[in-house]
């Protein structure tokens, strides 16, 4: 008995030291990806490579697909270390921020730069894209993984708001090459920290024990089978999925007119109250899964109504900074709360053996359904700017704010269905 309490302090203490590696590792994660693959990206295409715009298109559009690459890697690589993998996979994308730091610019043609581009997310797939869901599930338990995704996501917010915030005195109107070459430095410090922090982690036994490589995996049906529970997770993500706020900005700056400064503000405002109400929000989610879940359904049913009442811009008008402000806290604090909840159900309801297979299998599913719903509000943000139902001095209805509101009704109501169903006994 005294042996066993001995043996799970010791679990404990090391599953403490990788949850602080994890999150120190996660720090520049965001910084990472925006510098090589997102918006500082464009820049880099824009101002310096002077690529046309149908090509920075065509390579941004091919980011998101790669994700695909997963289906068939998760087969051949189930089994095998996942610490490893990460490893191997931060090497290569070292080596392809050296390769950007040291080729001469002129020679990076488009389909040269794309050809890189995508080994480069390969690599991300094949590393933190697969395996890291299944690492944190191996460091964290029930009792504390609300806290630790809501220390992690707010690190590395904070930082990236940091980084957003310096950045804008950094670059001016055009970026030149120092400037990049610059934020390729700070990048390839990131992917340095993250390689020491993971191998500081494959160190604890904990790890070794679940990442000894090539162990027999059981038949994918059986462990499907024996975590069908995930399907209730599903459900509600893609409830969750739909009602997200993907075109918020899309849709404010087309179909109501807002300005960018509105705009801008909307985006810094609802990254901002993310990250100020995560610490909250998994000390709640910690304690009662489903008592966050009816604050996180009440929070929605406000955004409901002030997204329905949201007003058209008119340039000068208070009543548009006021109610942007609300919009944007609530779309922060809902998405924050979202993520984690998330998060913490999914763990929860998968075994620890079967995480590698089932949580890659659950990410391409969201992939798939977030592409078709992403392109289905895309049309009817097309169509709204083109039809509004009634307009009543600055508040207008169009056929977005209908459709939003019977979907986030009718999730409130499936959400709460779906919770009193679902067997709260969660499995370490």
């Amino acid at each position: 008995m005294e042996s066993r309490r001995m043996e799970d302090i010791v679990v404990n203490r090391e599953k403490r030291y990788c949850q602080k590696q994890a999150i120190i590792f996660n720090s520049f994660s965001q910084i990472i990806t925006n510098t090589l693959t997102g918006d500082i990206m464009v820049l880099f295409l824009t101002d310096i490579l002077l690529f046309k715009i149908v090509n920075i298109t065509f390579i941004i559009s091919l980011i998101p697909l790669v994700a695909l690459v997963r289906l068939p890697l998760i087969f051949v690589l189930r089994g095998r270390s996942k610490v490893k993998m990460i490893e191997i996979s931060i090497i290569v994308k070292v080596i392809f921020v050296v390769v950007l730091l040291s080729v001469p610019w002129n020679l990076l043609g488009v389909w040269n730069y794309t050809a890189l581009i995508i080994i480069y997310q390969i690599s991300t797939e094949y590393g933190v894209g697969i395996c890291w869901q299944p690492l944190m599930r191996e460091i964290t338990s029930i009792s504390d993984r609300g806290q630790f995704f809501s220390r992690m996501r707010f690190v590395f917010m904070s930082l990236n708001t940091l980084f957003i915030f310096l950045l804008a005195f950094f670059v001016g109107d055009v970026m030149n090459s120092f400037q990049y070459k610059a934020l390729l430095c700070v990048s390839l410090f990131g992917l340095l920290l993250q390689f020491y922090t993971i191998r500081k982690i494959s160190r604890k036994q904990i790890i070794i024990a679940n990442n000894e490589g090539h162990k027999i995996s059981r038949p994918l049906l059986q462990q499907l089978s024996d975590n069908k529970k995930i399907l209730w997770a599903l459900i509600l993500d893609l409830l969750f999925l739909c009602i997200g706020f993907t075109l918020n900005v899309v849709y404010l700056k087309t179909v109501l007119g807002y300005s960018s400064k509105l705009v801008s503000l909307y985006i810094t405002l609802n990254n901002l109250g993310g990250t100020l109400f995560l610490p909250f929000m998994g000390r709640i989610l910690d304690r009662n899964l489903q008592k966050g879940n009816r604050y996180i359904c009440r929070l929605y049913l406000i955004y409901m109504v002030v997204l329905v009442m949201l007003p058209v811009y008119v340039s000068g008008s208070m009543i548009n900074v006021v109610f942007i402000t609300i919009f944007s806290l609530l779309s922060g604090v809902i998405a924050s709360g979202v993520y984690l909840m998330m998060t913490i159900l999914q763990h929860s309801l998968v075994k620890t053996e079967d995480s590698f297979m089932v949580f890659n299998l659950y990410q391409i599913i969201l992939y798939a359904v977030a592409f078709v719903s992403t392109n289905v509000f895309g049309s009817i943000i097309n169509y709204a700017g083109h039809d509004r139902i009634s307009m009543i001095y600055l508040f207008s209805l169009d056929i977005f704010k209908c459709v939003y509101a019977f979907l986030i009704l009718s999730s409130v109501v499936i959400v709460k269905i779906v919770f009193n169903k679902m067997n709260m006994n969660l499995r370490e």
